[in-house]
């Protein structure tokens, strides 16, 4: 007996034993025994009746839960194994659900907290830079006798220069808000570190690769994530006798890596949960994308861009690619 014929038996024997309750009921009318066997059948058939409808009840009951986990967000449903066949798809495919509505749901999250982050961001960037403007014109509307040609020069500086700062915030922004989806093809790891080292070309940089590694990537994105990396390890090690930066390509288990490692002084740990988030900088000239900007083309590749950091010792950044 296979799994799904165990399964519709338990719906069909009960029905099955009506029918031997029939006839033995319709010989005790016969014999005249009825009364005295009666409470005996109408237990018998109260519990095939019972057993039936349990049975009967059984998937509704599973699909009012499975419906009731979701409208709740009670991830930690997961449907067993069974010996129906027929069942245990209905409860992959339940359990699939769930975990895809609970991944849509944790990035639906993600993206409103970044969108809300990325609102006050720019409410407070924009803000600073347009309060001097009010100050100088209104001074300037109000007292316009104290204003030689030269005052009103410098002025001018002012007001040009903080239109120049808002003007580079929002070219800044728009890059990190319209990032282009990535055109992938296959990258030669051989090229593209060829590309870097002519572009970065310098004496603590080197370039070590696997046999024959290959990635599915934007090449010009990828460029872009591994310059903006090497320069803040150029920056990192700065000044050091024995600065070393290592690139290194591999692969492992379905996956392919880029590690961009330095043997700086490292990111204190207080920062390292804040460096990847927009226009989070400790620069005095930096504007904070960056590292965001990187992390999110890695991860419209479907893959990943994270820090593993020996503070004191060096910095690791690794780009993660599923080649799955």
């Amino acid at each position: 007996m296979n799994d799904s014929q165990y399964y519709h038996l338990k719906f069909i024997l009960p029905a099955i034993a009506f029918m031997p309750l029939g006839a033995i009921t319709l010989w005790l009318i016969l014999q005249g025994w009825i009364l005295f066997y009666l409470p005996l059948i109408i237990l018998v058939g109260y519990l095939l009746i019972k057993l039936q409808i349990k049975q009967a009840d059984h998937i509704p009951n599973q699909v009012n839960y499975f419906l009731r986990s979701l409208i709740n967000e009670d991830f930690m449903t997961q449907y067993p194994a069974t010996r129906d066949t027929g069942l245990n798809s209905m409860y992959k495919d339940m359990n699939r659900i769930i975990d895809t509505y609970r991944d849509r749901l944790q990035n639906f999250e993600y993206k409103q907290h970044y969108q809300e982050r990325l609102q006050r961001i720019v409410t407070h960037e924009l803000r600073n830079s347009i309060a001097p403007i009010i100050v100088l014109s209104n001074d300037m509307l109000t007292a316009p006798e104290r204003y030689t040609p030269e005052r009103i020069r410098q002025g001018m500086k002012v007001v040009h220069r903080q239109c120049v700062s808002v003007k580079n915030f929002l070219d800044e922004f728009h890059q990190l808000t319209n990032l282009p989806l990535p055109t992938k093809k296959e990258v030669s790891i051989e090229e593209l570190f060829g590309q870097l080292q002519a572009l970065l070309a310098h004496p603590s940089l080197h370039f070590s690769w696997g046999h024959a590694v290959t990635l599915t990537a934007d090449m010009e994105q990828l460029i872009l994530v591994l310059t903006n990396l090497i320069k803040n390890a150029r920056e990192a090690t700065e000044g050091l006798p024995d600065a070393h930066i290592e690139v290194t390509a591999s692969e492992s288990n379905g996956e392919a890596y880029i590690s961009v490692t330095d043997n700086g002084p490292g990111i204190p740990e207080d920062m390292t949960e804040k460096i990847f988030l927009p226009f989070y900088t400790t620069k005095t000239n930096g504007s904070g994308i960056g590292l965001c900007l990187s992390r999110q083309i890695m991860r419209q590749h479907g893959g990943d861009l994270t820090l593993h950091n020996h503070h004191g010792k060096g910095t690791m950044f690794i780009l993660t690619f599923n080649k799955q």
